[in-house]
């Protein structure tokens, strides 16, 4: 029946702080339970502890993955972009002056000229294709494209040569100007040597 006293509960505790000193082999089941107390916390329970944690899955990372540098290098500019190599400017012809060695008239390059202007004289009855045709062998593609393709044949107020070239100071290695004498205004000729040999690059007409 419970303990209603306090002299009840006063003997109660006299007699358990009184069994272990009742006899060595109480004492001694007394310090074997002490004993087993303080290894289960010192040591069984810490390791009971530590393999429930390995137990429980890895919390997932959180972190975000830094964004890729856009940091630039000299090599490629402001915008990330390697700029094209610098293009090599476009070959000019050349003038009668561009190259500054004197030299006597080549023969081939007056046959040229007095080729081109019996052409050029050449447009009665024909077309200007035609008219385009017969002066391309003696051209260079840059001037029948860019200048003569332009000109109506039925325009040109000359229709017969009559003389020869003549070769003016201004002849060079390279280049040469030519004047031909015609029925109406004389045609005053730039001719350049290329691969192909001597063509007409330029004309006009002198009064």
């Amino acid at each position: 029946m419970p303990i209603r006293t306090n002299r009840g509960r006063a003997a109660v505790y006299r007699k358990l702080w009184g069994w272990p000193l009742r006899s060595p082999r109480h004492l001694a089941t007394v310090g074997l339970f002490l004993l087993a107390i303080v290894l289960f916390l010192g040591y069984i329970l810490p390791r009971m502890v530590g393999d429930s944690r390995a137990a429980q899955p890895p919390a997932q990372s959180t972190s975000v993955a830094p964004p890729p540098s856009t940091a630039t290098t000299p090599s490629q500019g402001a915008q990330g972009v390697i700029p094209p190599p610098p293009s090599s400017p476009p070959p000019t012809r050349l003038s009668p002056s561009d190259n500054k060695t004197p030299a006597k008239a080549d023969q081939a390059a007056l046959d040229v000229a007095k080729k081109w202007a019996a052409a050029f004289v050449k447009h009665d009855g024909v077309t200007a294709s035609q008219w385009l045709d017969g002066l391309r062998p003696f051209t260079t593609d840059e001037y029948l494209g860019a200048s003569l393709s332009k000109i109506d044949p039925k325009a040109v107020t000359q229709s017969k040569v009559t003389g020869d070239p003549v070769a003016t100071p201004d002849s060079y290695v390279s280049s040469l100007t030519v004047d031909v004498p015609t029925d109406d205004k004389k045609l005053h000729l730039t001719l350049v040597k290329t691969a192909d040999g001597w063509r007409v690059n330029e004309h006009d007409e002198v009064g």
